[in-house]
């Protein structure tokens, strides 16, 4: 980990998120950007209408859809 406050803030995002900064970073390097953009706008679109879902609070702006968990 490259300091103490990246390491916490990532903890956090993981803990509350399900979604870490230092694994996208990862995924970054060894797939690109294309690849991280392709799988991120999966991992949070939204099942109603295909817009996307907030990562922090789980909610489609566009539709209302509010994720589970």
């Amino acid at each position: 980990m490259p300091c103490k406050n990246l390491d916490r803030l990532d903890r956090r995002y993981r803990e509350r998120y399900d979604m870490s900064m230092v694994e996208n970073q990862k995924m970054l390097k060894t797939n690109g950007v294309e690849a991280f953009l392709a799988e991120q706008a999966e991992r949070y679109r939204c099942p109603n209408c295909g817009a996307v879902v907030s990562v922090h609070d789980g909610k489609c702006y566009s539709c209302g859809y509010k994720r589970n968990g």
